[in-house]
Formats: structure tokens, sequence, C-alpha cells
């Protein structure tokens, strides 16, 4: 097998390649409202606590978004485009990590949305700048005892999410984690999950990969590429993966994963919740 592919990025690699934290997850069905930023409809849902969204099916007044672009030339490995906005689109599949930045609330979204025409689009949306057109009902895991808190990171030079703890929980049944430049995106779930015992578990999460390879359909070819995980499921230490990726050019694709070929272009959030046993 090909080695994979690496990139240098700006600072010394941080000597530790993972942050995890135990923490315990409830699914909630909460509403959204329209009329506000997506942004302030999602932190009023949950009363300002650290959450994963599932934002699917969704319509928009208005959606802002960008997509990874190549490096702008400042040292940082791959930047983003310019905003495109689109009226009235409507969101196919999104997800969400809800946590906070400089104190306040923010969100990183990465998903597929299709415009008034049917075209679809891909990339990173902009939760502050994005109206919902009607109050809808979305799925939620509402965290206790982690959430993602964003800071400089002297290694990629970006301002990242980084699970940190919130406080001490009983009985934790997930564990909220980001992983750095890399690292193999299936491992470093085997990893997490064996050092909290979980055998099985639901995986969710977005980030981005050197390329993406898939299993079942042409790999995406850009060197910085922007992934959601569409479904994700950990069984006896094995992981198989569903993802969503875009690149700097050409339409998204969605597939399975190809298992030990996709590493970590610059970070990656990951949710793994621990399956409850059928009794």
């Amino acid at each position: 097998m090909a080695e994979p592919r690496r990139i240098i990025h700006p600072g010394p690699p941080a000597p530790d390649r993972l942050s995890a934290v135990p923490c315990r997850a409830t699914r909630q069905a909460v509403t959204l409202h329209a009329g506000i930023p997506l942004l302030a409809a999602m932190t009023d849902a949950v009363d300002g606590a650290a959450a994963w969204f599932d934002l699917s099916g969704i319509d928009t007044d208005r959606l802002s978004f960008v997509r990874p672009a190549p490096a702008p030339g400042d040292g940082h490995v791959a930047w983003y485009s310019a905003t495109t906005t689109l009226d009235r689109a409507r969101i196919v599949c999104a997800g969400a990590h809800l946590g906070r930045r400089d104190g306040a609330a923010f969100a990183h979204t990465h998903g597929v949305w299709a415009d008034q025409i049917g075209g679809l689009h891909a990339g990173h949306l902009l939760a502050e700048y994005t109206v919902l057109a009607r109050d809808v009902t979305v799925d939620v895991v509402v965290l206790e005892g982690a959430r993602m808190e964003s800071a400089k990171d002297p290694e990629t030079g970006f301002v990242l999410f980084r699970s940190v703890r919130t406080g001490k929980v009983e009985h934790a049944n997930a564990v909220l984690a980001t992983a750095r430049p890399h690292e193999p995106i299936d491992d470093i779930i085997v990893k997490i999950a064996g050092d909290a015992g979980m055998e099985n578990a639901t995986v969710t999460g977005l980030g981005s990969l050197i390329g993406t390879k898939f299993a079942d359909h042409a790999a995406v070819g850009s060197y910085a590429t922007e992934v959601l995980l569409t479904k994700g499921c950990l069984s006896e230490g094995q992981v198989d993966l569903q993802a969503m990726s875009v690149g700097f050019d050409g339409p998204h694709a969605k597939g399975i994963l190809a298992r030990s070929a996709n590493t970590i272009c610059v970070t990656f959030e990951l949710l793994l919740v621990r399956d409850q046993p059928v009794s």
C-alpha cells in the first residue's frame, strides 16, 4: 500500500496528537426557530449546552458557506473560498458541533445543500449568517462534562476547536475528541474507543482529510478536503465510516471511506457514543 500523503504545517508538531474527554451524552429532539441566525437558534434550543446537531432536511431563507481552497501563501496549508450566499436553499444533510469561541457560542458545520434549481453544493456552512425559513425539529446529542472550545493552534496556525473537560460526570457513555494532522482517521477512532473501554459505539464528526479515498467511489484528490461523517459504526474494534467530502473544485462525493487510507489534514472533531445493549 502506498504511503499516505503528508503536508507541512507552519508550526512544530504538537506532542499530544489526540484530545479525548469522557462525557455524558443525551439524545433529544429540539426545535430550531426561524427568523434568527441559525447559530442563535441552535444555542437557544439547547440552552447554550455543548451538543452535536443533525441538521438534515431543513429549508432556509438564506444560507452562507465556504469550501476549501488552496494555500493563500501565508503559511497555512489551505484556506477557505470566498463566501457564497444562496437564497431559499435546502440543507440536504449536515452535522454541527456546537461549542464556544472567545466566550460566545460557535458552531462548526459541514454538509450538503441544494439551491433553488436543485444544484448541489457542499462545504463549511456559516451558521451565524444562515437563517431558517420555518421552525423545524432536529435531533441533537447534548453533552455534559465536555465541550468544544476554540483556540489558536500553533502547529497549523488555525483557530481550531479542541475538546475540553467542563466537569466530572458519573457513568460517562461518550467521548468528545479532537485529533491532529496525519493521524489515520479510522485508527484514531479505534484508539479513542479502546482508551474509553468501548467495544461498540456510534461515531459522528467532521473535519478535514488529505484527499479522501473511498472504497466504493472515485477519490477526491484535493490535498485538503472538508469531510462530514454521514454514518459511523464501531463494532468490536472495527470501524466502518461513510462520509461526504468536498475539495477545491468539482462536485462533492459520498461513499464508504477506504480503510487505513485517509489521514487528517488539519483537524478532525469526533463524538463517540456507546451503543446501549438490546435487552
